[in-house]
């Protein structure tokens, strides 16, 4: 009886699993008759001389003993697998295991509409994801539209085969385009049978045949493209940028998760996301991570002067700026977390903190710590209480401020309407001045940081595409302040001027021959060569090509070529132009003391 322990005990859903374990254990020991035959009936004698009543009750009596065990056997088997639980709420005393079987369905059995509306969601997401085989993928397909076919919902086969041909990836574009241009029609065993041989071929030629398919759906679910249904595109605008692993692996959490709403990682509740959290922004009110204010409100300044200025800001508590350019970031932040609010009372978003340099007009450096990154602010401040912190002086008078450090001048800001402009310096640096009251002296930034460096290194990439490096953590922070313009990149955006001089052409049959040698190839001919060498007609343009070994065979070649062509021409070669001197030139100059070589190099062909 040791087969009665792998069947699994019926619970809550696990009923047509059960179902299919009992009947199969029944068949195997051959006690499935009650299931499949009705109870026997006691033969009734026909008139008064029934000669075959007798041997119609013996067979009743073998028939009776064989039934009536086979049920006693099943009935038992059947209550044995059943939760404790289950067990109570069913007939005591039940006539038959067929009667008994059928209680329980009763009891288990689900809405057909129900399953439907399940099935056809089924169909609607399947997409075949590489994973296992494409034969799979179309059985469980052709299984979904049987089960609704059972419930009178019949899908025809041709519209089963156009709908699974959509939902291959477009690893299958070209098998896709073949059947379409077809006129014949598929059957569900045709396509089954050809889609499994696609399947092999693709994976013969390409080793990453499942990794395609993978970044495939990968991409689709973020950026909800090839969806069937618009509900699903709906759901991957809002999931942008997430991969199918940040989801729940079953369907059952998923249809959970959906319904209830996103879980707040932190209150722990569903319904909302962190950044909209109440308690979260409460916890960030009490912890003084998003108190930062400034006073700067002059809307008069916006048309006035450039974006790019630095402004000293009294009532400021932190420095800003409104672009990464310079900022060596030390890390982002996490929208919600930190917020900038202004004199008029709107609030701006932080988006990163990190350290900022400056070149004065003296050619001093002003490191900035703790510098706030607010695109949408429109002017750079800089906080007169974060300077007097750093051990700074500023000293306001005669419509200007004069910045000081150990008592010594460093900086100068003018008078500019209601604020204070910085003076600043774009030519290279010579003293630096660093807020953690520290002067040095400085002709080159740290290699490591270097942006000039990385600029050549990387192929002289342009200034955003290293940003944007930056900004995704490929690149660590660098400083653009040695970022000046290129040469290199200057002059390979001019136009090259090319010295046009009258092209020699030949006026007869083998005046001018034209030779070239290409190779070696990484794949050898059937021959095992992997190299040729070609000799062309200039006023023909006829040309014959000569399979090599080796580039020293160049000469051998060029023999054979000399006496055929000479032979049927009648005529003398008198020209040749090669730029491969280095392997014909000896050979050919002592072949034939009346032939003339022209050896052109690269640059002067050019």
């Amino acid at each position: 009886m040791s087969y009665l322990d792998k069947v699994e005990r019926l619970g809550g859903t696990n009923f047509a699993k059960w179902k299919g374990d009992i009947r199969l254990i029944l068949t195997v020991i051959s006690k499935d008759h009650s299931l499949r035959e009705e109870k026997p009936v006691a033969p009734v004698a026909i008139g008064d001389n029934d000669l075959t009543l007798a041997q119609r009750t013996l067979t009743y009596d073998r028939d009776k003993v064989t039934w009536e065990e086979s049920d006693r056997v099943a009935l038992m088997i059947m209550q044995h697998t059943i939760n404790p639980e289950i067990r109570g709420a069913l007939p005591k005393n039940p006539e038959s295991a067929k009667e008994f079987l059928a209680k329980l369905e009763e009891h288990f059995k689900g809405s057909t509409k129900a399953l439907a509306s399940t099935l056809m969601t089924k169909m609607m997401h399947a997409e075949y994801d590489g994973q296992g085989s494409v034969r799979e993928h179309i059985m469980k397909l052709i299984d979904a539209a049987n089960q609704l076919k059972d419930l009178g919902m019949t899908l025809p086969d041709d519209y089963l085969v156009h709908y699974i041909m959509a939902s291959l990836p477009s690893v299958f574009e070209n098998f896709k385009v073949n059947y379409n241009g077809n006129d014949k029609k598929w059957s569900l065993t045709e396509l089954t049978a050809k889609c499994s041989d696609e399947e092999e071929r693709l994976r013969s030629e390409n080793k990453d045949y499942v990794n395609l398919i993978t970044q495939e759906l990968r991409k689709n679910y973020s950026y909800g493209k090839g969806n069937k249904s618009g509900g699903k595109a709906q759901r991957n605008r809002k999931n942008k940028g997430k991969t199918p692993y940040d989801r729940p692996n079953t369907e059952g959490k998923n249809e959970a998760s959906s319904s209830d709403g996103p879980k707040c990682f932190h209150c722990g509740k569903k319904g909302h996301k962190k950044r909209d959290c109440e308690g979260f922004k409460a916890w960030l009110t009490k912890k003084g991570n998003n108190n930062d204010y400034i006073s700067f409100v002059d809307e008069s300044l916006f048309t006035h002067y450039s974006y790019n200025t630095w402004w000293i800001d009294s009532g400021a508590t932190v420095h800003v700026t409104n672009s990464s350019h310079g900022l060596l970031m030390t890390r982002t932040i996490v929208k919600g977390e930190r917020s900038l609010r202004v004199a008029n009372g709107h609030e701006a978003q932080v988006e990163a903190v990190g350290t900022l340099p400056l070149v004065l007009h003296n050619g001093f450096v002003l490191r900035l710590n703790n510098v706030l990154y607010v695109p949408s602010l429109k002017r750079n401040l800089i906080s007169v209480s974060r300077l007097d912190d750093d051990g700074f002086e500023c000293n306001f008078g005669n419509n200007k401020c004069l910045l000081k450090f150990n008592d010594e001048f460093v900086g100068l800001a003018l008078r500019q309407d209601m604020l204070y402009l910085l003076s600043l310096n774009d030519f290279p640096v010579m003293n630096v001045c660093d807020v953690t009251n520290k002067c040095k002296r400085s002709t080159n930034n740290d290699n490591v940081n270097s942006s000039k460096l990385w600029h050549c290194r990387l192929g002289h990439i342009s200034k955003g595409r290293m940003e944007r490096l930056i900004k995704e953590e490929i690149l660590h922070p660098l400083d653009f302040s040695d970022l000046d313009h290129c040469i290199e990149c200057i002059k390979g955006k001019f136009v090259k001027k090319i010295k046009k001089d009258g092209a020699t052409r030949s006026s007869g049959v083998l005046e001018i021959i034209h030779t070239d040698i290409c190779g070696p190839f990484n794949v050898k001919s059937v021959d095992g060569l992997i190299s040729f060498i070609t000799f062309t007609n200039d006023f023909s343009r006829y040309g014959y090509i000569f399979p090599i070994h080796e580039r020293s065979e160049a000469f051998d070649k060029f023999k054979i070529f000399k006496a055929e062509v000479e032979n049927q021409h009648n005529v003398k070669i008198k020209v040749v132009r090669s730029t491969e001197a280095e392997n014909i030139m000896e050979g050919m100059l002592l072949m034939d003391k009346f032939l003339v070589l022209l050896l052109n190099i690269c640059k002067k062909m050019a």
